[in-house]
């Protein structure tokens, strides 16, 4: 809802701060395999944007949620840029699985603000 001299008050919720600098770059892609949230790491396959599963194939971060459990659905993907490494949604992996997948988004020019040396296992 709006306050008084333009400035914007909001209740709930907000959109997380995925984008930690100006600049992220971001290109189309077809999504497929199953519904997916903003933030979530995502690897190529096939020409194809799926979830990550196998660590050294990240190669992007999904720019808005896409529901493509059904059918394959064209969406936004971040290929360079600098994000925040709280932000990121991530599969059920190791935190030398998550550490592999880094340093594969950072080969691709998308840097995580976070100390590669003290990423944890997410259950």
């Amino acid at each position: 809802m709006a306050g008084t001299h333009g400035v914007t008050f909001t209740e709930g919720t907000e959109q997380s701060q995925l984008v930690a600098q100006e600049g992220a770059i971001m290109k189309p892609g077809t999504m497929s395999g199953s519904d997916m949230v903003r933030g979530q790491v995502m690897e190529l396959s096939a020409n194809k944007y799926i979830a990550l599963s196998t660590p050294a194939n990240a190669a992007g971060i999904l720019v808005d949620d896409a529901e493509a459990s059904g059918a394959d659905v064209e969406g936004n993907v971040y290929v360079g840029g600098k994000f925040h490494y709280d932000d990121l949604v991530w599969p059920t992996m190791s935190s030398a699985d998550k550490k592999t997948a880094l340093e594969a988004l950072q080969a691709r020019g998308i840097i995580v603000d976070i100390d590669i040396t003290k990423v944890e296992a997410t259950a």
